[in-house]
């Protein structure tokens, strides 16, 4: 991934997470990754910060409904929000939440690409969004799973501004970046299969480990649930896990 400075348009610049119970949710990633927790008061609606070493890594909202599901979003970084809402809507998306002003912050919005797949963009004023990637405790890597691989492309390169590179694959396999190799920032996934039938599209989020074997063992304790045993790819250790909400992540050697 580019480093946090030099993110280029359409990048993840941000990410918070939706928790049904709040409390369990701070608790486990606090402990499972070191992380600091602050509540940004009843004016934010309580939205709080995770901050790693001091440095902002994510947010976390409780939900604010039962027909929410509890999972991380992934923000898109903008530098016109206004201008990311009209091709949003000029490209089949849908624009959910208008842009609006966080005061001091900066500028957002939420919307729903043409499958299904929600996105916030983020134009930042005050807040920088991440300012630790790709290391132990911080954010490594971000994917769409999507379940219509030849609709969303074209709109995350159209209405999103994606320099998109497809990798090459057999077997079914599509997989689409932002940016070619080490210049990469997000990845399109076709998730049909893996997804089925009545699955939507989602956010997968990697988080960074020092030692992947024991933050599974680790996540397990502090009541969250592990899929499989970790395993090496071509891109490091990883396993995939549920927190106590059941929203899900991919711990991945930084």
């Amino acid at each position: 991934m580019p480093p946090v400075e030099n993110l280029p348009e359409g990048a993840p610049g941000w990410m918070d997470l939706a928790a049904t119970d709040f409390d369990a949710a701070v608790a486990f990633y606090t402990a499972l990754f070191g992380w600091e927790h602050r509540d940004l008061g009843e004016h934010f609606r309580h939205y709080g910060q995770f901050t790693h070493r001091g440095a902002p890594v994510a947010g976390v909202v409780p939900l604010q409904g039962d027909e929410q599901t509890p999972g991380w979003h992934v923000y898109l970084w903008t530098t016109d929000a206004e201008a990311v809402a009209g091709r949003i809507g000029s490209h089949g998306g849908t624009v959910d939440v208008p842009p609006q002003d966080v005061p001091g912050m900066g500028r957002y919005l939420f919307a729903t690409d043409p499958v299904g797949g929600q996105i916030g963009c983020w134009q930042a004023t005050g807040h920088p969004g991440f300012v630790r990637l790709a290391e132990a405790g911080a954010p490594c890597w971000f994917e769409l799973w999507t379940t219509d691989y030849d609709t969303a492309l074209p709109f995350y390169r159209d209405a999103l501004g994606w320099d998109v590179h497809e990798m090459p694959g057999g077997d079914g396999f599509r997989y689409a970046t932002h940016g070619a190799e080490d210049a990469a920032s997000a990845g399109l996934f076709d998730a049909a299969a893996a997804l089925g039938e009545h699955g939507r599209p989602t956010w997968m989020v990697y988080l960074g480990a020092a030692d992947v074997d024991a933050a599974a063992a680790r996540a397990v304790d502090l009541g969250g649930t592990v899929a499989d045993a970790p395993a090496e790819t071509p891109y490091g250790r990883m396993v995939d896990v549920a927190d106590p909400n059941g929203a899900p992540l991919r711990i991945i050697t930084a």
